[in-house]
């Protein structure tokens, strides 16, 4: 499953727009809000009309809960106060009771999200320090803890030394041992300094997390809120003049005073919903028979479909020949690239788009790696490298280390093919057999190939008919200049082990 996590929204039309729009382009299949739908922004109706019929779980946000009278409203400062009283007084009963109807935090499948902080999540409190985060990983088992409030992107690791340290938002694989707390920043009011709309993408299969920052026009935002008469003060990627330059305190947003009473706490609340019991979100159902007919045909059609094996062909590798690289003729992209993606250098294909996946993650020191996964050990799925240039004679040297998961079953053949001139493709030129893995857990190729006579070309191929996930870090196929001939049986140490971190590792490492 992947869901889109998605927070403070606050009436902003324009970004909320363009965000999803992101979703729909990123294979997301649910959505999540963590609250705050209203409150600064100009255009309440039409987001709640949105969030109600393309968000299929929301909770309550201190903004929500002081406007439909579950929370004191002087616990917000002035200028909030009159943004939320303007707001009500857009709203109808409709839409009041279904803010009303919203529950304070969500139990999902191995996460739990809150709108502030979950030991005392009616208080709204803000957590936005390391050592705010401890209570909330006191009052609950999930390792995984998602929230907003703070409109500031923001990552707490929590590792068996019992310390929480703070980590700067990016792209991560759930580690065994550890606990985090993601706070998914803002989509409408982003206060880090970046003015763009910010919320991640949770992937329950890889147990990764992506960052996604997505640029919105504020300039209709700001016609909008002119037209209402609101002030733009609130707006800290909005001041007053398109010239201003100034640098407002970093306390400037803080327009809310948690309770400091179980009196002054929200109360009338729903205090937790278990995403399992939310029903599916209502869909819009032509009115007539003929019509109805053919939209339960279509959707019947539709489900027959999506479960019916797929294939796709995600084809990136470059269309000429790559000049021979004595560094590596075999590059990985430096960033992540989700599945559904095609990677740039090489050429994907999967039997079955719904049950496999390759792209490029991050290990804990940011380094590229590959990553193949399948659920089905009867389907086949390959990899393959753009076309390299070569010339009889040559030396080269093919690099790499590979690690299967617990779960690995089935084979995978790692190929060098080779072009002659006269067209014709030997396809097994080389054959590499994946050895045992070594203590660092990992498997270590290294081979070196001559090429033969009427050779042009050469690529890697790796295929495979397997269940599970197979991960291949630093990949490299590079020609060798006599000087760097490799002495025999010179194999160097393997590199340090891409896996989940274990209770020896440093408690920054995701």
């Amino acid at each position: 499953m992947r869901y889109a996590i998605i927070s403070d929204l606050h009436a902003n039309l324009q970004a909320w727009k363009v965000v999803y729009e992101d979703i729909q382009n990123n294979n997301v299949e649910s959505i999540i809000c963590l609250g705050d739908i209203v409150g600064y922004g100009p255009n309440p109706v039409q987001v709640i009309r949105e969030v109600r019929n393309k968000v299929d779980a929301v909770i309550l946000g201190n903004h929500d809960a002081a406007l439909c009278g579950k929370l004191d409203v002087t616990l917000f400062n002035d200028d909030a106060q009159r943004l939320l009283e303007w707001t009500r007084k857009q709203l109808g009963a409709d839409d009041l009771k279904y803010i009303s109807s919203l529950p304070l935090t969500l139990i999902g499948d191995g996460f739990r999200c809150a709108h502030g902080e979950f030991s005392e999540p009616a208080n709204f409190d803000y957590a936005s320090e390391a050592a705010e985060v401890l209570p909330s990983w006191k009052a609950t088992d999930a390792n995984l803890l998602f929230v907003g409030h703070t409109h500031e992107p923001a990552i707490f690791v929590l590792g068996n030394s019992g310390i929480p340290r703070s980590v700067e938002p990016q792209d991560f694989t759930l580690a065994d041992g550890k606990r985090y707390f993601v706070n998914v920043g803002s989509v409408g009011q982003p206060r880090d300094k970046d003015s763009r709309a910010c919320y991640c993408i949770y992937d329950t299969e890889s147990r990764s997390i992506y960052w996604r920052r997505v640029r919105f026009d504020a300039e209709p935002y700001r016609k909008a809120l002119k037209a209402t008469g609101l002030k733009l003060d609130p707006s800290y990627y909005l001041p007053e003049s398109s010239g201003t330059t100034e640098v407002k305190p970093t306390n400037w947003h803080v327009t809310f005073s948690p309770p400091k009473s179980p009196r002054q706490a929200a109360h009338d609340v729903v205090p937790v919903q278990d995403l399992k019991a939310i029903p599916k979100r209502k869909q819009k159902i032509p009115l007539s028979m003929i019509s109805l007919a053919l939209f339960i045909l279509a959707v019947i059609g539709f489900a027959i479909w999506q479960k019916m094996p797929h294939a796709v062909d995600l084809n990136a590798a470059s269309k000429t020949p790559l000049a021979a690289s004595s560094k590596n003729s075999l590059p990985v992209p430096d960033r992540v690239m989700v599945p559904g993606q095609p990677i740039p250098g090489w050429n994907i294909h999967l039997e079955d788009k719904n049950s496999q996946q390759i792209g490029v993650n991050l290990d804990p020191f940011k380094q590229p790696f590959l990553y193949l996964t399948s659920k089905k050990a009867n389907k086949g799925l390959a990899l393959s490298s753009s076309w390299i240039s070569v010339k009889e004679g040559e030396k080269w040297i093919f690099d790499a280390s590979l690690q299967k998961k617990k779960d690995f079953s089935g084979d995978v053949a790692l190929t060098i093919l080779l072009q002659k001139s006269s067209g014709t493709i030997v396809s097994n030129f080389a054959a590499f057999k994946i050895p045992p893995p070594q203590a660092s857990g990992l498997s270590k190729i290294q081979e070196q190939l001559v090429i033969p006579k009427d050779s042009t070309m050469m690529r890697l191929n790796i295929k495979g008919g397997f269940a599970g996930k197979l991960l291949i870090l630093k990949p490299k196929l590079s020609i060798l200049k006599p000087d760097e001939l490799p002495a025999t049986n010179s194999i160097p140490p393997a590199a340090p082990p891409v896996s989940e971190p274990n209770s020896r590792d440093r408690d920054w490492a995701l």
